[in-house]
């Protein structure tokens, strides 16, 4: 049923004339204007406000995990000049008793060093048979049969004097007054033999982790410390905004709950090398977002909107959409296949203009016809002299009592190798008719070309190459080469009467593809050059072959010639890539 009546609305609509188009579109855009508005107005903001929450508040927890960090790296420094204090070694590798001289020196070291810190809740110190010193700042109850687990310990041995992070040290110390203790446990070793002489606990209190946030909650903000479980670390309500947040393995994540204008932000964050995990939540609130005088100044802009689409409306039906419609009626004509000028009287402005050059177009389409269809011909005259000049008999016959000679002469694999050539080179020649083929077959068309050649001609000349093999894939028009390589034999090196060299160059210049031909031969002098584009049997195949190149990659700019008489001729074909 609805998309039967949407299209008769759109048939409808289609059918209306240009004028009417033009009324009912301004009619139907003031309507969605002033329908959309609202919503558009509260959506622009809300993703604004969206956006820029979001990235605050990942930046927010990024940096309280760093202040988190910090404190913990702060902590860690003094560890290891507990560790490393003299007293604290000669306690640990002495099987002294518990009030004697060795234990009461580590303590003091133990309070000297750390005296200056913060948040230090107790400190203890054990010896390999669990003897242990300790210094305190509360009630302290230590469970040192949950130490001596095989689980418990593998994990501080693993670390490898490295600090290991637990909360509660995992059930083996509990405050008194049941605030949870944040265990920073590693194992000390012996500085010369590094190894293992006792274990080290400092347990902090869990203010640390309040103190890296205090100074960035308000403002609708809240934060709460969890253990990789997501279980809060201190008593606290039930944060069911966290039942809606997807728990993933990625370091964070957020997402928003509420409704339209009043929406949270709950999102998590992994704090690098820790156990903890800080929640966070925030509120979000258009009141603080829209400025008091924004509502009016919008109302006021969706007025003049509405008054300058009805306006705009009334200007393009007058000046505009019914200038085009007579235009139009006198256009009908060409739809018959006539391309006949429009005759209309038009006043001086875009649409007088657009009629003269709407004339003109036709009067160059005409032209351009013509020439199309001249230029196409010329392109296959071109192409079937470039066709019928190397297929003539002379060259086969010759090519072949060529190998009937050597048949005679030479061995038979020398006479197998020439009529493998031949073939490869007519195959190659003719490409199942193909008009273009890569410049890699191109290439190998003059090889097998020159390799025929050697054969009547072995004392004329050589043959180089030096190609780049990235540009050898690059698609050209077939027989742009073998044309230019037999002008350099047959007018450049066989004239001279003396052996020479042609070198055949691929490279990449700037943004174009060269292609260079080179013979030491003969020759030219500059009024031979100048005449080096006319059809005459001294450049054979040059002229159709640089048509051919211009017309493929539509560029006049497709060769250069060089040439100095008595010494060499170079001819670099251009390709755009």
């Amino acid at each position: 049923m609805g998309k039967r009546v949407a299209g008769k609305l759109k048939r409808w609509f289609s059918s209306r004339k240009l004028k009417q188009k033009v009324r009912y579109l301004v009619l139907a855009i003031i309507a969605l204007y002033l329908l959309l508005f609202f919503f558009i107005y509260m959506f622009f903001i809300e993703k604004s406000m969206m956006n820029y929450t979001l990235e605050s508040n990942y930046k927010t927890m990024v940096s309280i995990g760093n202040n988190l960090n910090s404190e913990l790296n702060t902590i860690k420094s003094m560890s290891q000049l507990i560790m490393t204090n003299s007293n604290i070694a000669a306690y640990l590798m002495n099987d002294s008793t518990p009030g004697s001289r060795y234990a009461h020196n580590a303590i003091t070291s133990i309070y000297d060093i750390s005296n200056n810190f913060n948040y230090i809740n107790s400190i203890y110190l054990y010896r390999l048979n669990w003897q242990s010193v300790h210094i305190a700042r509360g009630i302290t109850y230590v469970n040192t049969a949950i130490m001596k687990e095989d689980a418990w310990l593998k994990e501080v041995y693993d670390a490898n004097g490295g600090c290991v992070i637990r909360i509660n040290g995992n059930g083996a110390y509990i405050t008194k007054s049941g605030e949870p203790l944040i265990s920073m446990i590693r194992v000390v070793n012996d500085i010369d033999t590094q190894k293992p002489i006792g274990l080290l606990v400092v347990n902090l209190s869990s203010k640390i982790l309040e103190d890296s946030y205090k100074d960035m909650e308000g403002n609708g903000k809240q934060f709460y410390y969890c253990d990789e479980s997501f279980k809060p670390i201190r008593s606290v309500k039930m944060l069911t905004e966290l039942n809606k947040l997807e728990i993933t393995g990625e370091r964070f994540n957020q997402t928003t709950t509420g409704n339209l204008g009043n929406k949270k932000i709950v999102s998590y964050y992994h704090i690098p090398n820790t156990p903890f995990i800080i929640v966070g939540i925030e509120k979000m609130s258009y009141a603080d977002a829209i400025p008091s005088k924004l509502g009016w100044v919008t109302v006021a802009l969706a007025a003049l909107t509405i008054f300058s689409l009805t306006f705009v409306s009334i200007f393009i039906s007058r000046y505009i959409t019914s200038p085009i419609e007579r235009l139009v009626q006198s256009m009908d004509i060409v739809k018959r296949g006539w391309l006949k000028r429009v005759s209309l009287s038009l006043p001086d402005d875009e649409i007088g203009r657009l009629k003269d050059s709407y004339n003109n177009m036709l009067v160059e389409i005409n032209n351009l016809i013509s020439q199309l269809i001249e230029k196409e011909k010329k392109m296959q005259k071109a192409e079937l002299d470039a066709l019928q000049e190397q297929i003539k008999p002379h060259f086969l016959y010759n090519t072949l009592d060529t190998i009937a000679y050597l048949a005679l002469m030479e061995p038979s694999e020398k006479v197998y190798d020439a009529i493998v050539t031949l073939g490869n080179f007519y195959r190659k020649f003719l490409s199942s008719g193909s008009k273009e083929i890569s410049l890699r077959e191109e290439i190998g068309i003059v090889k097998d070309y020159l390799k025929l050649q050697k054969l009547r001609y072995e004392d004329v000349f050589e043959d180089e190459y030096e190609l780049d093999e990235s540009l050898l894939d690059k698609m050209v028009p077939k027989l742009i080469l073998q044309p230019l390589v037999e002008n350099s034999l047959y007018h450049g090196l066989r004239p001279k009467g003396e052996k020479g060299v042609i070198k055949i160059s691929v490279f990449k210049k700037e943004d174009k593809i060269h292609i260079v031909i080179f013979d030491n031969g003969i020759g030219m002098n500059e009024e031979r050059l100048s005449r080096i584009m006319d059809n005459s049997r001294n450049s054979f195949g040059f002229k159709g072959t640089i048509e051919r190149i211009q017309y493929y990659f539509g560029t006049d700019d497709v060769y250069d010639i060089e040439s100095v008489e008595g010494w060499y001729t170079r001819v670099d074909i251009k390709i755009p890539i």
